[in-house]
């Protein structure tokens, strides 16, 4: 149960005469508050004890609107009297203030109840001082035999007077004063209105506290996910997911495959000579691996085929047509376990100036630039890819050599070392971080065999769904 939901009971049990005994000698709410009761002919909402009574809202309380206001006549000067508007109340903490002169009315003081009508909704027991109120909210008066704080306590449950109102307005939403004046009302004896009260203010505080125990247990499950995830991949990128296979074929000499490779590449045109990059030193060396792993340059294994293609004029946000190519942004970059995204798509023109930004099935993409939680997020672009999509400048795309799996290399920069390493790198201008080519091409990685890196990425996707699973049950209670 919620805090919100206990908290919901606890007003309920209140009101329908559960939360404190009957006491057979209060006087009965019959003779205590002169009123009409409700017709004979309505239904009651809910059986309420003998000695209680149900009566028409109005005819306990009566509710005085506020004043409307001209823009000229809300001041700013503080030294006069505060004009409480339903902002004020809620999230707004400007005030305006006014120099009239107005009816005792139209004033309101510490210990008066007053309600918000207008587009934000509840009931106040004010302890702000003189101060003259708006139209949208009213002030109480209230009949002898009803106590203030009970009648607050109806108030504040919007199943009370939201669920049995009708809202009205197409921009503002608005509880009539009509309505609220026919709302059913259950009276119980004064002097168990007090108990109930005191029963009430009583058992919150205790609330407050299973809210703040509950948050905490919320913020441990949402958490739990991301944290087991990534414990899952730190282990993998130390070697100690699977074991070692002494058959395999170490990563030195994948290593020197994947160099022959680049090298028969450059010189056949199909890709550019990269600048070489810096030796790897101890220093450069993360954590211990195992003897058939090596640190390696990330530029060093991949080929860096660049970013998209800066953000069109005439993109179309609507839908497909012919002549539109969906255009990839940061946005749609999928969940981090590598699922591909299908997020918030736009559409802009083909010609022949977007194929050379066209996403390859097997590429991995990298987004760039964002906010720094964001930098970084990656996903491997299906190998079943079929149709034309166009990549967005901020989406870097990288691709493999034949002896190398980017699917480890998109797990090892969602991992928990990458995220320290990318924290140090990212450049930040107000709230957008970004990563340059030249600081991922220089990150150093741990490279397994070739069937070991195999068999890391399917014990990970395994371990991924499991953990995602058993979240999910958690989530569910």
């Amino acid at each position: 149960m919620t805090p919100e939901q206990l908290r919901a009971s606890i007003l309920q049990y209140a009101m329908e005469g559960k939360l404190v005994k009957q006491d057979p000698n209060d006087e009965p709410a019959s003779d205590t508050v002169k009123t009409k009761s409700m017709e004979e002919s309505r239904t009651e909402p809910y059986k309420i004890p003998v000695n209680w009574k149900w009566i028409r809202l109005g005819s306990g309380v009566r509710f005085i609107n506020g004043r409307a206001y001209k823009k000229s006549e809300l001041l700013t000067d503080s030294n006069l009297t505060p004009v409480l508007r339903v902002g004020n109340l809620f999230t707004n903490s400007s005030w305006y203030y006014s120099d009239l002169k107005l009816d005792k009315d139209k004033y309101i003081d510490n210990g008066d109840l007053i309600y918000a009508w207008s587009a934000s909704f509840g009931p106040r027991i004010w302890n702000g001082g003189h101060v003259i109120y708006h139209y949208h909210i009213w002030k109480t008066v209230i009949k002898e035999g009803i106590d203030k704080k009970f009648l607050y306590y109806f108030l504040s449950d919007p199943h009370n007077v939201l669920g049995e109102t009708k809202l009205h307005g197409s921009t503002m939403k608005h509880v009539t004063k009509t309505n609220m004046e026919k709302l059913p009302f259950p009276l119980p004896p004064l002097e168990e209105q007090k108990r109930i009260v005191a029963k009430i203010e009583k058992l919150m505080p205790l609330v407050d506290e299973y809210a703040e125990s509950y948050n905490r247990l919320q913020k441990i499950d949402n958490e739990f996910e991301d944290k087991l995830k990534q414990s899952v991949l730190q282990y993998a990128m130390e070697g100690k997911l699977v074991k070692q296979n002494p058959s395999d074929e170490p990563a030195s000499e994948l290593i020197k495959k994947i160099e022959n490779e680049k090298a028969e590449l450059i010189k056949e045109g199909k890709i550019k000579k990269s600048k070489k990059l810096p030796a790897i030193t101890d220093d450069d060396k993360l954590f211990d691996i195992p003897d058939s792993w090596k640190w390696v340059r990330l530029g060093n294994i991949t080929n860096f085929v660049g970013t998209g293609m800066v953000v069109p004029a005439n993109q179309q946000s609507e839908f497909q047509y012919a002549g539109m190519l969906p255009y990839f942004k940061m946005n749609n970059i999928g969940n981090w376990n590598g699922k591909f995204g299908v997020g918030d798509w736009v559409y802009i023109p083909e010609n022949e100036k977007v194929e050379k930004y066209f996403l390859k099935s097997g590429q991995l993409l990298f987004n760039t630039r964002n906010s720094k939680e964001l930098v970084g997020k990656t996903t491997v672009v299906p190998d079943n890819i079929s149709e034309k999509i166009v990549a967005n400048n901020n989406i870097l795309r990288i691709e493999s050599f034949q002896h190398m799996k980017l699917s480890f290399v998109s797990y090892y920069l969602i991992s928990p070392v990458s995220r320290y390493i990318f924290s140090t790198l990212t450049t930040a201008t107000t709230n957008v971080a970004a990563i340059y080519q030249k600081q991922l091409k220089e990150i150093v990685i741990p490279i397994p065999p070739l069937e070991e890196q195999k068999r890391i990425v399917t014990k990970i996707k395994k371990l991924m769904n499991s953990i995602s699973n058993i979240s999910k049950q958690v989530s569910k209670g």
